[in-house]
């Protein structure tokens, strides 16, 4: 009889986390909505309080889908230039192993802080729709295809005027 009733418990949680998921994720579905989550809980887009992204990675953690701001947004944009969860993760670690320093169009240079949040790095649609291509047709390692990416923007990104 217990079998039945936890069959049952976990249907109604099943049913919750979709209903959920099909709240806070419009157009994505459940399994990909948490594997966002997953990932934008790490890389967010927008700064956030320790606390919050605590109780964000309590819930994701329970398999809840979360959608922290612009959560949803950045995963559509990031989605349409070709990323999944995955990539997205792969792309944002690469960015790690090179010093924000190397390049003016580093996106560590637009990371968005607040005295006392976690920092958020703001998907930049128009610097990295090709990464994708880079990575999984034309074969470049990640961190060749973060690096050529990052090169080939520097132009959009004009060196500061010094006052001489």
């Amino acid at each position: 009889m217990s079998a039945d009733f936890d069959d049952s418990a976990d249907f109604h949680n099943d049913s919750a986390k979709r209903r959920r998921a099909a709240e806070q994720w419009p157009g994505f579905d459940p399994a990909e909505a948490l594997r966002w989550s997953k990932v934008l809980l790490h890389h967010s887009p927008d700064p956030q309080r320790a606390a919050i992204k605590a109780q964000l990675s309590s819930a994701i953690s329970r398999g809840i889908p979360i959608a922290g701001p612009d959560w949803v947004r950045t995963a559509e944009s990031a989605r349409l230039d070709g990323f999944n969860p995955v990539l997205y993760q792969t792309l944002f670690e690469s960015l790690r192993t090179i010093p924000k320093t190397a390049f003016r169009s580093h996106p560590g240079h637009r990371q968005a802080t607040f005295k006392t949040y976690l920092p958020g790095t703001p998907y930049e649609s128009e610097l990295w729709s090709d990464w994708p291509k880079l990575f999984l047709t034309d074969g470049f390692d990640a961190r060749t295809a973060t690096t050529l990416t990052l090169l080939r923007a520097e132009p959009k990104f004009p060196r500061p005027r010094s006052n001489n």
